[in-house]
């Protein structure tokens, strides 16, 4: 199979997607390198009970105020330095 420039993948997405989709190779070539596109199955994203009620909780900490709030680059990179 012949590797598509960037600018065939960009003006054919919906068909390299169906391409790969029917487990054909996809090759991409951008400059000197080649990328690969692939299909690896379709999203089951579920969020489990459990994991609900920990967003729940996290939820209702940050309405308490019992969060971090970082408003700069700085105070991010702190904070994380003192984790």
């Amino acid at each position: 199979m012949e590797a598509l420039s960037v600018r065939e993948y960009r003006n054919n997405l919906a068909d390299s997607f169906t391409r790969a989709d029917k487990g054909e190779q996809v090759i991409i070539r951008r400059k000197k390198h080649l990328y690969a596109l692939i299909s690896i199955g379709k999203e089951t994203l579920t969020i489990s009970p459990q994991l609900q009620a920990r967003i729940a909780e996290a939820e209702k900490a940050c309405r308490e105020g019992r969060c971090v709030t970082c408003n700069t680059k700085e105070e991010i990179e702190n904070y994380l330095y003192s984790l």
